[in-house]
Parts: structure tokens; C-alpha cells; sequence
């Protein structure tokens, strides 16, 4: 599927879904297609903010530190993106819904791009800025898993996925904290 239909699976319940079922993409497929290359961004985005602008960002912190931050992140992301789609599947299942981990999958890794993508912002060395590129990268994570629930879980189009995406996104709120801790700890641990 050409990344540009992703874009539009923000906004419609049809538009790439129905394709993504279709086609059924295998995990390993989605691994190494999706989840390595893009997961790879917010690790080298930062590399980026900690090589170029680190002394912005936190200046007592030497340089070594946003790189074992950066390794450290990229595991978790690649942790996490299965972790997801496990909780997708146990969430679905508290709530009478056959959800496959398949297609669990497919919708914790199509989810998590926008928030991949939002570490783009770390290019511009503006707290502010950073933090609106990251609430708009949950919110399109959430609009994602609101559009993508009904064609790989089968659910209605309305309250019945918009429960099971407030409840997916509050999972994944948590789960995005800890990833950002990962981040902290190492460069802020012991200074």
C-alpha cells in the first residue's frame, strides 16, 4: 500500500482500510516494512536534536547519553508496536469483540505512524513546538485506531468503536509516557 493512503485513513473508515483487510499483510511483512523503517525515525530524529541541539534541550548532558537514549528508544518503540496490538486484541475481547492478533497488528502499527512521524518536529529546537508536533501525532493515532477499528474489528461506526479507541489511546498514552521516559532517564539519570 503506498504511504500516501495513510494519510487518508486519518479521516475515513474505507479509504486504505479496506485495502489493509484485503490484502492481509503478514506481521513480519508489517515488521520490516512499516514498524523497522518508521521506527528508525523518532531514534534518528533524536540523534538529530541531541548532535545538533542538544545543549538546547538539556546542556549538562553529553552527547553519549542521547545516543544510548536513542537505542534504548528504538528497542522500546519495536517492543511496543506488538505490545500494542496485544492490547488491542485483550481490550476487543473485554468487550465481546473477536479481534485476531493479526489484525490487531495491522492496527497498532498503521496507528503508531502518525506518532513516528511527529518526531519530525525535534528538526526545530522549540519546546512548544515539540510538544504541539507530539499531541497532534496521539491525536492522529487515535484518529487512526477510530478509523481503522470498524473494518479490522468489525465494530459499528460510531460510540462502539470511538469506546474501544478511548480506551486503545488511554493504553496508548501510558504506554507513549514510558517510551518518552526511556528517553529522559538516560539523559537525565545521575547528572
Amino acid at each position: 500500500m503506498k504511504l500516501s493512503v495513510y494519510s487518508r485513513m486519518m479521516v475515513s473508515f474505507h479509504e486504505g482500510w479496506d485495502e489493509l483487510q484485503r490484502e492481509r499483510p503478514s506481521i513480519n511483512n508489517l515488521m520490516l516494512n512499516l514498524v523497522l523503517p518508521f521506527s528508525l525515525l523518532p531514534a534518528a530524529m533524536i540523534l538529530y536534536a541531541g548532535h545538533v541541539n542538544g545543549t538546547y534541550y538539556a546542556p549538562q548532558v553529553p552527547v553519549e547519553r542521547w545516543d544510548g537514549a536513542a537505542l534504548l528508544f528504538l528497542l522500546a518503540e519495536l517492543a511496543t508496536v506488538p505490545l500494542m496490538a496485544w492490547v488491542l486484541q485483550q481490550i476487543a475481547g473485554s468487550k465481546q469483540i473477536a479481534a485476531s492478533f493479526h489484525d490487531s497488528f495491522v492496527l497498532a502499527a498503521s496507528a503508531a505512524l502518525p506518532l513516528w512521524l511527529s518526531s519530525l518536529v525535534l528538526l526545530v529546537p522549540n519546546l512548544a513546538f515539540n510538544l504541539v508536533g507530539a499531541l497532534f501525532g496521539l491525536f492522529g493515532a487515535f484518529a487512526m485506531l477510530y478509523h481503522g477499528l470498524p473494518v479490522m474489528f468489525g465494530t459499528d461506526e460510531d460510540i462502539e468503536s470511538l469506546d474501544l479507541a478511548y480506551s486503545a489511546i488511554s493504553v496508548g498514552g501510558a504506554a507513549w509516557a514510558i517510551l518518552m521516559a526511556l528517553v529522559l532517564l538516560p539523559l537525565f539519570g545521575n547528572l
